[in-house]
């Protein structure tokens, strides 16, 4: 049997969305720390693809960003659908 508490202690689920942004924006700060350790030791030219890679995290911060728009929308729109619901249909001006 299932309370309101056991309830709210359940996980909240994370969309695929929000999983990938965060793992190429930790990808990326990797890449940014590998390449600080690299000019700190003295590297001047450091390989193309490590600077793409670090490319990762702002685009893991976007991906990650339109994730939470996303969850949060589709949470506003059940909460919208469970308030009309509870109250029933509202009549719409002008029909009969």
């Amino acid at each position: 049997m299932s309370t309101p508490a056991d309830a709210r202690r359940r996980r909240r689920q994370v969309s695929g969305l929000a999983k990938v942004g965060l793992i190429l924006f930790g990808v990326g700060l990797l890449a940014v720390a590998v390449i600080m350790v690299l000019f700190a030791t003295g590297s001047t030219e450091l390989p193309l693809w490590l600077n793409l890679v670090a490319m990762l995290a702002p685009v893991g911060f976007g991906f990650g960003l339109v994730a939470v728009f996303t969850e949060a929308r589709a949470a506003r729109r059940a909460s919208a659908l469970r308030a009309a619901g509870a109250t029933g249909p509202t009549p719409r001006a002008g029909v009969a």
